[in-house]
Formats: C-alpha cells, sequence, structure tokens
C-alpha cells in the first residue's frame, strides 16, 4: 500500500492531510484500495488496468473511468 500511496501522490491522484492521512476530494482511502466518502460509502475503486501494469481510479456510481496512473 505504501508504493501505491507514494505513487498517486506523485501523481496528484491523492493528496496528504496535515493529520498524515490520504485523501481524495476529502474522502479517506483504505487499505483495500477503494476509495470512502465522509460517510464511509465506497465511491471509487482504484484498480488494474487492462494493461496488467497501469492503475484506474474508477467511479462506482459511473463505472467510468476517471483517470489513470502510468507507473
Amino acid at each position: 500500500m505504501a508504493y501505491l500511496e507514494e505513487m498517486l501522490l506523485r501523481n496528484g491522484v491523492i493528496y496528504r492531510g496535515p493529520d498524515g492521512s490520504s485523501y481524495i476530494e476529502g474522502s479517506l482511502v483504505s487499505n483495500s484500495l477503494v476509495v470512502r466518502n465522509s460517510s464511509g460509502y465506497v465511491t471509487h475503486r482504484i484498480e488494474r488496468a487492462a494493461n496488467g501494469v497501469d492503475l484506474v481510479v474508477r467511479n462506482l456510481s459511473t463505472g467510468c473511468v476517471e483517470t489513470r496512473i502510468t507507473i
């Protein structure tokens, strides 16, 4: 998780809060590679891209990929 978190920080997908937690637009990133909102509901999933190397952030409500992260 640490490697993934650092890569997401470098690519501007997630941000580090003053308390050391990582977030995407106010949502916490859990160890299970999902993004939860402040109520605890999963809003996005971070998963492996079709090429098997890169990562994508998928919006669960629309099913669309919002960003692609090249490793």
